[in-house]
This record gives structure tokens, sequence and C-alpha cells, in this order.
């Protein structure tokens, strides 16, 4: 059974995680330090920081491109999104098994891969009217 969600909406989604995630991670590093069980300290928030202002500009570039007809350019787009998101997941994953982070990573690492597989399926299946354009 395959979902039935439109390339557009998928990236639209991830850059709406993408600017949620990157507001949390320069505004309230803390929350997010309490959600995967991590202590706040300076080096921790500034890389916080700098990694939520890498998430807007990639926020940026899903949510402004959403709309582009399907090229190899929007394909190499998709095929970085999908591994930044696995790649994402798997440390999470290994940072949890190491006991290094609490088990709130696995929400992130659950919305990770559903991303990741969401957006890999709009691929692989293009809806009808992204055919057509």
């Amino acid at each position: 059974m395959r979902l039935n969600i439109s390339h557009f909406r998928v990236s639209w989604l991830c850059g709406v995680a993408f600017l949620i995630l990157s507001a949390g991670l320069l505004f309230t590093p803390q929350i997010v330090f309490a959600i995967l069980g991590l202590e706040s300290v300076v080096s921790a928030d500034v890389i916080a920081r700098r990694a939520g202002t890498l998430f807007v500009g990639l926020a940026y570039l899903v949510i402004f491109t959403a709309a582009h007809p399907r090229s190899a350019t929007r394909d190499r787009i998709d095929e970085a999104i999908i591994i930044l998101l696995v790649a994402l997941a798997s440390v999470g994953i290994v940072e949890w098994l190491r006991d290094r982070v609490g088990s709130g990573i696995l929400i992130a690492v659950t919305f990770e891969i559903l991303l990741a597989a969401l957006l890999w399926t709009a691929r692989v299946f293009p809806q009808a009217e992204e055919q057509s354009q």
C-alpha cells in the first residue's frame, strides 16, 4: 500500500519541520536538550544555535523548490534531504544505543525516518498532476 501524497506536500512538511527545529535550536535549545536528556552547557548551546542556522537554510531550500517541476536538480535536492534525514536518524539510534541520549531521541528518529520515507515515496511514485508539469 502506498500513501497518496504529493511531492509538494512532502517538501512543505519537511520545510516546516526544519523551521520548527531551527526555531527550537536557535531560541530554546534547552528544551531540545531536555527532550534528549542532555545537559545544557555553553558549548552545546553554541553548536545547537549553529545547527539551527543550517536548518533554516534547508527549510528555505526545500520550501521554495517544492513547486518546481521535476528535474535533475530537484531530484538531487530530494536525495540530499533523504540522506540528511537517514543520517540524523542513524546517529540518533547509535547515540541512544550507547546510552548517551534519552529515549526522547526516538521521537526525532521516528519523524526523520517517516519524512525520508514520504519524500522517497513521493519521488518514486509521482502524482498525476506532477507528471503533467
